[in-house]
């Protein structure tokens, strides 16, 4: 008598998974379709194109092309009037006697910003006294500019001090008041 081969319930595997693709493909619904923008759609998106704007940050450069690393045309300064042309992305053509230029959006605004408090020559703000002593005593001991380059390198507000006064690390001043890593300082 000729035995049956035992297949191990393969075929029952097989079913099984047949069944689970099967329902999975009844219960996707719809392909989504790509939403097409309509003319009415554009025209919603507000144009800033031939408005007025003014400079919101402190310095901004203002390039050949829109992207970052294009060479700098311009340098402009915090509450300069512009006139906005044409945009791309983020980056917006400025109208401007002779080139224009481009700059990233963010850094304009519809109203003149109020001017800076101090004048820009002058030192913003000079650390405590006690902050400078230990400031002068760390640089006295051999303190140098070494790697660090963030706030969360520094060991304390005399060492922050030291890297952006000495060193040049400017990052660690983010909002330009001459106070470094303003959460330990």
């Amino acid at each position: 008598m000729a035995r049956k081969a035992d297949n191990g319930g393969c075929g029952l595997i097989v079913l099984c998974l047949l069944v689970i693709v099967a329902i999975g493909k009844c219960t996707e619904g719809p392909t989504p379709v790509a939403k097409q923008s309509s003319a009415a759609d554009l025209a919603s998106v507000p144009s800033i194109e031939g408005m007025p704007m003014y400079v919101s940050a402190a310095t901004l450069n203002c390039r050949a092309e829109p992207e970052p690393r294009a060479n700098v045309l311009e340098k402009l300064s915090r509450g300069d009037a512009v006139t906005a042309g044409e945009t791309q992305g983020h980056w917006v053509k400025l109208d401007r006697p002779g080139e224009d230029c481009w700059t990233v959006q963010r850094f304009l605004s519809e109203s003149q910003p109020e001017p800076d408090p101090l004048p820009q020559s002058a030192p913003l703000y000079s650390p405590p006294a006690d902050t400078l002593t230990s400031l002068s005593s760390s640089t006295a001991e051999g303190g140098s500019c070494g790697a660090k380059w963030k706030c969360g390198q520094m060991d304390s507000c005399a060492e922050a001090y030291h890297y952006l006064n000495e060193c040049g690390v400017g990052r660690l001043d983010g909002d330009g008041d001459g106070v470094p890593c303003e959460s330990i300082c």
